[in-house]
């Protein structure tokens, strides 16, 4: 499972085009000594939100209730991790490029409208 962390953050620095620096998770215990071995190894420092504090990381919260609805309650899907990864993946692409937010403006524009804007993948679970 070691690798698959890794190979989670190698992944997820390439989609980004640059190094992650820190990263914020909730305390979930899924894999949780694998992610902290892959997190020192790359030198990223993790930052955790308090227990039972929503409101410390409201836009994952919502981002969580967006996958349930939009796609795990309305998807076909097989237990298959084969099947299931890309799946997956292809709905993240869409929700975090090409998918409308805030009153319909697309993530492109959202990005030159507040040249300070960073990149963001929202990601259940991490």
């Amino acid at each position: 499972m070691v690798r698959s962390a890794a190979d989670f953050l190698h992944r997820l620095r390439y989609l980004v085009g640059q190094p992650i620096e820190n990263l914020q998770t909730d305390n979930g215990s899924e894999f949780a000594w694998e992610f902290e071995r892959a997190t020192a190894k790359l030198g990223i420092q993790r930052y955790f939100s308090r227990v039972k504090t929503p409101k410390d990381n409201p836009e994952i919260e919502r981002f969580n209730q967006t996958l349930e609805y939009e796609w795990l309650y309305n998807s076909n899907l097989s237990l298959d991790p084969e099947e299931l990864n890309p799946r997956l993946t292809e709905w993240l692409v869409e929700y975090n490029f090409n998918r409308p937010h805030q009153i319909g403006v697309y993530p492109d524009l959202l990005a030159l409208q507040d040249p300070t804007h960073n990149f963001s993948l929202k990601v259940k679970g991490l």
